[in-house]
């Protein structure tokens, strides 16, 4: 027998991704939230992903009998979620994002340590009021004497068996990275759960706080409210604009490289050349750019391509953190590749590696003459590239010739060399149109002409900007 019940806001049929709430202790799929979902519904940025609310049973009255006659413990309300997930109804999505209250938030903690099939759809977890790390007044309800009067109180005391292994079997599965996207949200009046239970154990950028009690901060009536915004940022992500391509289609794409991850990471000290660069870029699109980094240690040794991909890594973490260190390995690892493909006559290789020389020059170095130099010579090896190419290494090809007449300040040219890449044939990948834009938006701003970037936000933006 079904221990679930929904309540749909929006099912579209081509849509693959899905955000479930789940609520909490004593609430309910349709009471907890108020218009939480609806108003997440009406946000454009919110496209592409169907809305559903997820109900279990819950309530106070004192419980004998198990499952079958009331309460379900914590650890069954995970297992009834995962078994919701491999459902009829919900086997078609490919990337979900999960957003719990309360004790439907241990439920969810609790589905993910123990079920590698849900956990492998899960793109996002947006934890509300969650005594993760337990509750100090639920206590008494570890006594053997009150056990029976309600099991969901006793799992959720500090220090509870339930309590003490899922913070276990979380840490050692997941350490500070969970693979997946993770966030842990206190309330500033929180009584019931406060701070302390809520968030004080994760690490800070897992971590948010709202305004509003244990129940205010999942009922926002406003589009302005902070729970809301909370979510819609979260979700998105990068503040980015991300073109044709919605939040949900980059879930999407997350779920495929967590994929894998999970088929070569194992046996990654045996792996091919291609398949490690595989593994890096898949492995730097969930946010373990540390262990893509590891993956390419040996990267002079397994050619151009894959030092062009170790660099990649540093010079993004030079964009995030603005260590110098990271910008001059990065540009170095480009500098030695570009040599080495010039010297082969590899043009492919030549303007891949040529042309993040000149943006580092540009953007690190600040030595607009050289950038401009470099990307004169990125657009020859552009031209003796295009006899010859994938669909692929068109679309990097055209990409290229935009980022070098952008960085020349030929702009109208850049425009349409950028449109044509985005065009297609083929189209880029969401991650391959993230990398094109965002560099690119950086010239725009290093070049302080706001004609030029606003020509180009409107361009990636698909003219919503």
């Amino acid at each position: 027998m079904a221990e679930w019940k929904l309540d749909i806001t929006r099912q579209e049929d081509t849509n693959k991704g899905c955000i479930i709430f789940i609520h909490g202790f004593q609430g309910g799929p349709t009471t907890t939230w108020g218009d939480f979902p609806k108003l997440l519904a009406n946000n454009p940025d919110m496209d592409g992903w169907n809305i559903v609310s997820f109900g279990f049973k819950s309530n106070l009255s004192p419980n004998l009998t198990g499952i079958c006659g009331g309460d379900l413990y914590i650890q069954m309300i995970g297992r009834s979620l995962s078994s919701f997930s491999r459902s009829n109804w919900a086997t078609k999505y490919e990337a979900l994002t999960i957003i719990a209250h309360s004790v439907g938030g241990l439920a969810v903690q609790s589905a993910l340590v123990e079920d590698v099939e849900f956990r492998e759809k899960v793109d996002k977890v947006i934890l509300f009021g969650t005594p993760s790390f337990g509750l100090i007044k639920a206590w008494p309800f570890r006594l053997p004497i009150l056990r029976v009067l309600n099991k969901q109180v006793r799992d959720m005391a500090k220090g509870s068996h339930f309590i003490r292994n899922l913070r276990s079997n979380w840490t050692k599965l997941f350490g500070e990275t969970p693979p997946f996207d993770f966030l842990s949200v206190g309330g500033t009046t929180d009584e019931f759960v406060p701070q302390t239970a809520s968030i004080s154990g994760f690490p800070d950028k897992q971590c948010d706080v709202v305004p509003g009690n244990h129940f205010e901060i999942v009922k926002p009536t406003t589009t302005e409210d902070a729970s809301l915004g909370v979510v819609i940022d979260f979700i998105n992500g990068q503040k980015v604009h991300y073109g044709q391509y919605t939040a949900s289609a980059l879930a999407l794409e997350r779920r495929n490289f967590q994929g894998i991850i999970n088929r070569l990471h194992n046996n990654r000290n045996r792996l091919d050349r291609q398949a490690l660069i595989t593994l890096a870029l898949a492995l730097d699109a969930v946010n373990r750019r540390k262990d893509a980094i590891n993956v390419l240690a040996d990267a002079k040794r397994l050619g151009t391509d894959a030092m062009g991909v170790l660099a990649g890594r540093h010079k993004r973490n030079w964009i995030h953190d603005r260590i110098e260190d990271e910008a001059n390995t990065a540009l170095s690892l480009y500098q030695d590749a570009y040599k080495t493909a010039e010297a082969k006559g590899d043009h492919a290789q030549a303007f891949y590696h040529g042309i993040n020389v000149a943006f580092l020059e540009l953007i690190f170095k600040d030595n607009k003459s050289e950038a401009r130099h470099i990307s004169k010579r990125v657009i020859e090896h552009c031209a003796l590239a295009k006899g010859d190419e994938s669909a692929n290494n068109r679309m990097w090809r055209l990409a290229t010739e935009g980022e070098a007449n952008l960085i020349l300040e030929n702009v109208d040219t850049a425009l349409i060399q950028y449109r044509q890449a985005l065009e297609g044939p083929p189209k880029p990948k969401p991650w391959q149109f993230l990398s094109t834009s965002q560099q690119g938006l950086r010239i725009a701003d290093h070049l302080a002409d706001n004609k030029i970037a606003e020509s180009l936000l409107n361009l990636f933006s698909g003219g919503r900007s």
